[in-house]
This record gives C-alpha cells, sequence and structure tokens, in this order.
C-alpha cells in the first residue's frame, strides 16, 4: 500500500521477527491444546513480557498480532484464572505499550515520525456511544444484585471493542497492517488443521466444531479476494491451496449458517469484480473464477471423503434443511427468543441488564439450565441493551461496511481492494449469520473484530488524504 506515512527502521524490521511470530503460534496452539489453564496463563504473561519487551523492535505491533493470534487460536473461552481471561492478556499489554508510547515519545519514533495521528471517525463515536450503554447496562445488572463477576464478565465481552481505539491510536503502519492480515490467514490455516485432526480422531462419525469456525467467514473471502486481485500467479496459487483446507473445516463443523453465507459471500464478491474488471467483458471468461470455486469445494469433498468417508454424516445434515420445522437447534433458538421478547417488553429502551438469565422449558439442555447468551447477536443486545444498544450497535456496524465500500471503490492499489472486497462482503454474510450466532457480541472474536474494523479505518483515513492532497476525485457518495 501507498501512503502518506512514513515507516521507521522498527517497523521495517518486522520481516525479519516473522519467524519468530510463527513459532510463536505454534507454541500457544500446542499451549492450549496440552497444559492446564493456570499454567497457559503464567507462560503467555512471560511471553509477553520476553518476546514482546525485550526481543521485538516495535512491541506495541507485536502485541496487536498477538492478540489477534490468540483470539483465533484459543480453542475456546476459558474461566478467570488468575483474574484474566487468557485472550485478554495481549490486548491488556497492548494498551500498556500504547499508553507508555504517549508518555515517552523517545520510547519509539513511530509516533514523532508522522504529521497527524489517525482520527476515531464516526465509526467511533458510535462505538463510544455503544460501548456507554454497555456501561449503563453493567450499572442495571449490578444494582438488580447479580452475580458480580457475570456481570464483568459480559461487559469484558462487549469491552473488547474497544480494542479498536487502540489499533486506531497505535498508527500501525501499511507495512504492519499486512502482516495482520498474513497472522489472520496463517492462524486460521492451523484452526483448520486442528479441526482436520480432531474431526480424524472421532473417526468422522459426529461433527467437530468450536468458536473458532468463524473466522472462516473472514479468511476464505480474504484468500479468495487474494485470488482476484493480485497480480502475481504464485500468490493467487497459494491462496487457492490454503483455502482448501478451510473449506475442509467447513464441511466438518456441519454449520448450516457456514455452508450458506460462505458461498454467498464469494459469489458477491465475484461478480462485483467482473463487473469492474473491463478484462472480464467476456461471457465466456465470466465463469472461470466460478469453475475455481466449485474446483475448490470438489477437490475438498473429495479429500475429506478419502480420509474418512463422511458422505452419509454430510448428506444427513444436508436433508435437515428439508426438516426445519422439527429441527432441535432451530426449535431451541425460537423458545430461547420467545422469551427474549417477553423480557423485552418489561425493559424496551436499556434492556434487562448484563448477568440476566433465561431458562429452557421445554428443550432439554444437557445440564445448561442457566442461558447467559443467546444464538443471536441481535436478540442478545435487544435482551441486554435494550432498542438504544441494538440502535447504535447497528449504526456502529453500518458505518463499517459505508467505510469498507469506500475503501474498495477508491482502491489505490491491489491491497486496497483485496481489503475492501474481502472486509465488506465477509462482513455483510457475518451479519446475515448473527441472526442465528452470537458471533459479533459475545466472543473473544470481538478483538479481531475490533482490529479489522481499525484497520478498514485507517486506511480509509489514507485514502481520502492521499487524493485529496493529489486532487484526484474522490468516488462518490461515501466520501465522508
Amino acid at each position: 500500500m501507498n501512503s502518506q506515512s512514513i515507516s521507521t527502521p522498527a517497523q521495517l524490521s518486522l520481516k525479519k521477527i516473522l519467524p519468530v511470530m510463527l513459532l510463536v503460534q505454534l507454541l500457544f496452539f500446542l499451549l492450549v491444546m496440552l497444559a492446564p489453564i493456570k499454567i497457559t496463563v503464567v507462560v503467555l504473561s512471560g511471553i509477553a513480557v520476553i518476546i514482546i519487551y525485550l526481543v521485538t523492535p516495535n512491541p506495541l505491533i507485536t502485541s496487536i498480532i498477538l492478540s489477534v493470534v490468540v483470539a483465533i487460536i484459543l480453542p475456546q473461552s476459558f474461566g478467570r484464572a488468575l483474574g484474566i481471561k487468557i485472550e485478554e492478556i495481549f490486548p491488556v499489554v497492548t494498551l500498556f505499550f500504547l499508553i507508555l508510547t504517549y508518555l515517552q515519545n523517545d520510547y519509539d519514533k513511530q509516533l514523532t515520525s508522522r504529521v497527524t495521528t489517525n482520527q476515531i471517525g464516526k465509526m467511533g463515536y458510535w462505538l463510544l456511544a455503544f460501548l456507554g450503554v454497555i456501561f449503563i447496562s453493567a450499572v442495571m445488572g449490578l444494582i438488580k444484585d447479580r452475580t458480580k463477576i457475570l456481570v464483568i464478565d459480559e461487559w469484558m465481552m462487549f469491552f473488547a471493542w474497544g480494542f479498536y481505539f487502540v489499533v486506531i491510536k497505535s498508527n500501525i503502519s501499511d507495512e504492519s497492517i499486512k502482516y495482520i492480515l498474513y497472522t489472520i490467514i496463517i492462524s486460521s490455516v492451523l484452526v483448520s488443521l486442528y479441526y482436520i485432526f480432531e474431526f480424524r480422531s472421532l473417526s468422522g462419525i459426529a461433527r467437530f466444531r468450536t468458536d473458532q469456525q468463524h473466522i472462516f467467514n473472514v479468511t476464505i473471502p480474504l484468500l479468495f479476494a487474494v485470488f482476484l486481485y493480485h497480480t502475481k500467479k504464485p500468490i493467487k496459487t497459494l491462496a487457492i491451496v490454503l483455502i482448501i483446507p478451510m473449506i475442509i473445516a467447513v464441511y466438518i463443523t456441519l454449520t448450516r449458517a457456514l455452508w450458506l453465507l460462505i458461498p454467498l459471500a464469494l459469489i458477491f464478491q465475484y461478480f462485483y469484480y467482473i463487473r469492474s474488471n473491463i478484462r472480464y467483458a467476456k461471457i465466456g471468461q465470466w465463469l472461470f473464477p466460478v469453475l475455481i470455486i466449485g474446483t475448490i469445494v470438489v477437490v475438498g469433498l473429495f479429500l475429506l471423503n478419502q480420509m474418512l468417508g463422511v458422505q452419509n454424516l454430510l448428506g444427513g445434515r444436508l436433508a435437515t434443511f428439508k426438516f426445519l420445522e422439527y429441527d432441535p437447534s432451530l426449535l431451541a433458538r425460537v423458545e430461547l427468543g420467545y422469551y427474549v421478547l417477553q423480557r423485552f417488553q418489561a425493559a424496551p429502551l436499556f434492556g434487562t441488564g448484563l448477568a440476566d438469565f433465561l431458562r429452557y422449558l421445554y428443550y432439554p439442555t444437557l445440564g445448561r439450565f442457566n442461558v447467559y447468551w443467546l444464538d443471536n447477536s441481535f436478540l442478545q443486545l435487544i435482551w441486554k441493551t435494550g432498542l438504544v444498544g441494538l440502535f447504535v450497535f447497528s449504526i456502529f456496524i453500518f458505518y463499517f461496511l459505508k467505510r469498507c465500500w469506500f475503501v474498495l471503490k477508491n482502491a489505490l492499489n491491489q491491497t486496497d481492494k483485496i481489503l475492501g472486497s474481502s472486509m465488506l462482503f465477509s462482513f455483510i454474510a457475518l451479519v446475515i449469520s448473527s441472526f442465528q450466532c452470537a458471533i459479533l457480541v459475545g466472543y473473544r472474536f470481538n478483538f479481531v473484530w475490533a482490529v479489522l474494523f481499525a484497520i478498514i479505518e485507517i486506511r480509509a483515513q489514507q485514502i481520502k488524504a492521499i487524493k485529496k492532497s493529489a486532487g484526484l476525485a474522490i468516488n462518490p457518495e461515501i466520501a465522508k
């Protein structure tokens, strides 16, 4: 990417620490699989001090990257061992380094080498409003004498979105943005291989899934955008190769929303691409990317079936689309949704507050009697934060999608096109998926989403500044 920012020697040496970052990812991957939770917390804290402070040339950027790694690779959220969750360690360390950078100008030349600091943008102001609503909901939960640790836990889950401001004010360089995207891709590949390994241990007779599969909503469109827009054929080929294990992992989850929405995102990416690219004016050439997608799907299915013979398992899951009215998973969501709407009538504006819970009446829950999180991001918001919280968060998401469109329409290079296309269409799919899961509000992935939202805002500001200084026209309606 081109930008007005000036890269410092510390930033330029990021490529030298990539092998170290890969080693950290592998170490953490093995750690969370094998070690007890408290040992994991202690070891990660040690990594935070040793690697970030003593080894890397740019501690602030490195801690952001490690925050993303942990959020993606962690199989599930664990309890608050030692008072903090594993996924919160590196974001807290990042905040520490950001404060240190502001207090000591000579600690990191990054700030002093720039003329201006990134602004939080309209997205940031709406996010501030949303976090204010979350604070009110937390106070309501405490006033109603709910369990304090549960109030804190939910508050921290929502406040993970505040990592957006940390990234914005870190003044990350264009090169750092690329390394963050590389980190997301590599971490996703590790997750997909982990899924395949665990599925094989089940002999292919049952589904395997964790919270991690939601990252494929973003990574597969990201790699597909690389295939569409990158100019180097080896990179295009690599992107397709990396998609294959992720496609296999998506099959393994038996998650119907992923089966529907990931192809939908790719189709929209593809048709936008051929409409904006004159090289694909001939109708016969339009089908080439579709052929590539189809080949990936078929190869993924073939490899999975060759390994474990899963045609009956996948076919049985596919058949459930015909009988959704009898589907236990859907019926459970409908039941809880009905209870939430009853609670909403009692507290329509600001909701019932944090740490409120529901109880199934008809659906067997295998011991999970109290339900604090719904499989619906928007019902979760209207339940805990009311109409005010739902409205503010929806406007926040709207401005993000608007910024993605701006980056895509005003792209200065292929990286802008890759970033704008993948984020726009993948998050449209994620918003749709949020009607059947809490992916936008209830997972540690809020840290990852916050980083990606900040990257889009940073790049949008850079594009606007570059075009303005060069006297170039800014494409249309979404220039602000």
